[in-house]
């Protein structure tokens, strides 16, 4: 028993969506052939906010065929106790991963070994808890990212340490609960991330960032859900943290309205405001006025006299059919007519999303594809004060790229029997920082949008204009579809072409993962 216990510790991974808790993963390798039943015309499932707040736990998670190393590899998680009242499920995670970049004299590998419980106690109650532990080596164009911020942070996964040998690393830490407070309403705190949207990116709340401490609440009536979000995040450029320093924090209040206008249409409108602990010294610490939890924050800040980092938007989807639907989001940072302003006012931020997935494509049973159009104003997502931007560890809250951007993606996911194809194709533009140029020209949302260089004629892609294209294939084996262990290979190629060099990168790997959390390195 001992020698199982020591195997599965190192070869078995996380809970499965299959299981419908209340923390279920959002990665989108994991639930592609599994989500097409939130889209079909029928299902009044609001899906723009993510992880969807469900209590109850499946109780079919006992299977007594084949041996128990059989079971354990291929259909059940490693430890399942359930009675009428309570359940729990408890899982190692593995993520082994090497590889060997074209021109690298180094190996790139990725060696992650972790732990997820969660469960229910009683109908009303339900918890979830994740540590993760890494090293890893990266390709030259990741381990650039990271050290080109005075932190050096990890895209998604937090700050690490740097070896002599040249080995990141990093740890990550979740945990939340959720708890039924009433028949319309649900609240869950914890520490961890969200994502508001039915894209691959999100421009309004993604999980591109660091995990953070929040509090949601979720009300449905009828056609209508509310969802009240607050939420506490670092800001890494103000201090380096001491024994007399420490980061200062900011906080976001957003509020999520989605109405089913029919069966076939979703629309939402979101606000959000941010502001910092040092944004002015009359104004400074957490704000109680923002706890408010009816929609309009706008009128809010205006009252205070503040100023604080205000966004509004929308999300919809549209149901073209049972297997397929278009989405879109649009997010207006701030806007002034040209009648008013003149043409090309650098405080016309904004951005929008529009895409289209469709399942079982001519068809053919898990065939998806998918293709997603995000492009951002310059200066959306920034402040005049730095430290009340639209980030949180030196890493955007909505797109990776940040803003000044242009970017297409498409996706193409096949999956037959427990064999998995997937193919992304990514194109983008953006107008970058020029190398020893102080100025802001839109892009780095990390700067403060006053060191601009004008007020008016601000373009697309103004500064180091940048091509970005991207391609990722990989071939998997699934062995659990539960607990999501498969085996994988891939192929990257990456090439950025901006107007001082040239960067490509060809990357070749193998891995052995629970294929859980989504990782952002397609910049």
């Amino acid at each position: 028993m001992k020698n199982k216990i020591l195997f599965f510790l190192f070869f078995t991974c996380a809970p499965s969506l299959h299981s419908q808790q209340s923390n279920s993963t959002f990665s989108r390798n994991y639930n592609i052939f599994s989500e097409s039943k939130n889209h079909v015309i029928s299902n009044i499932l609001h899906s723009g906010v993510k992880p969807f707040l469900l209590i109850n736990i499946d109780s079919n998670i006992q299977n007594n065929e084949g041996s128990w190393l059989f079971r354990k590899w291929n259909k059940e998680h490693f430890i399942q106790e359930q009675t009428d009242d309570f359940s729990l499920i408890i899982n190692p995670i593995l993520n082994l991963e090497i590889g060997k970049e074209k021109g690298n004299s180094k190996l790139i590998w990725t060696n992650t070994r972790g732990i997820i419980a969660d469960g229910k106690l009683g109908k009303k109650f339900s918890f979830y808890s994740s540590f993760l532990e890494n090293q890893s080596v990266f390709p030259r164009y990741i381990t650039n990212n990271i050290f080109s911020k005075s932190s050096w942070i990890v895209p998604g996964q937090g700050e690490a340490h740097w070896t002599i040998d040249s080995i990141f690393d990093y740890a990550i830490a979740s945990g939340h609960f959720s708890y039924q407070i009433s028949k319309y309403s649900k609240i869950q705190f914890g520490t961890a991330k969200n994502f508001i949207g039915d894209g691959y990116r999100s421009l309004i709340l993604s999980d591109n960032s660091f995990n953070y401490p929040f509090l949601k609440v979720n009300t449905a009536v009828g056609i209508f859900q509310y969802t009240n979000l607050y939420m506490q995040h670092m800001d890494l450029s103000s201090n380096y943290p001491s024994q007399e320093f420490s980061y200062d924090k900011k906080y976001m209040s957003l509020h999520y309205l989605s109405a089913n206008i029919s069966d076939r249409w979703n629309l939402a409108i979101f606000e959000t405001v941010v502001w910092g602990e040092t944004r002015t010294p009359e104004y400074s610490g957490f704000d109680i006025a923002y706890l408010n939890p009816i929609i309009f924050l706008r009128p809010v800040e205006f009252s205070l006299n503040s100023p604080d980092n205000v966004l509004m938007g929308m999300n919809s989807k549209f149901k073209l059919s049972n297997s397929s639907h278009l989405y879109a989001q649009f997010v207006l940072d701030e806007f002034s007519g040209p009648s008013l302003n003149g043409e090309g006012y650098w405080g016309n931020k904004y951005a929008y999303q529009i895409g289209v997935k469709y399942y079982d494509v001519f068809g053919l049973n898990n065939l998806v594809i998918q293709l997603e159009n995000n492009l951002s104003r310059p200066y959306t997502y920034s402040h005049f004060n730095s430290s009340q931007n639209y980030g949180h560890y030196f890493q955007s809250l909505a797109h990776p790229l940040g803003s000044n951007f242009n970017e297409i993606i498409f996706f193409t996911d096949y999956k037959y029997k427990k064999w998995e194809l997937h193919l992304q194709l990514l194109k983008a533009k953006y107008g970058g920082k020029i190398i020893g140029d102080p100025t802001s020209y839109g892009n780095d949302i990390f700067m403060s949008n006053s060191d601009r260089p004008s007020d008016y004629g601000i373009e697309m892609f103004q500064g180091n204009l940048s091509d970005l294209n991207y391609s990722k294939f990989t071939i998997s084996y699934l062995f659990n579809s539960k607990t999501n262990l498969k085996v994988e290979s891939g192929y990257i190629y990456r090439k950025l072409e901006d107007d001082t060099s040239v960067n490509t990168t060809n990357f070749f790997f193998f891995a052995l993962k629970s294929d859980l959390f989504n990782r952002y390195y397609d910049y």
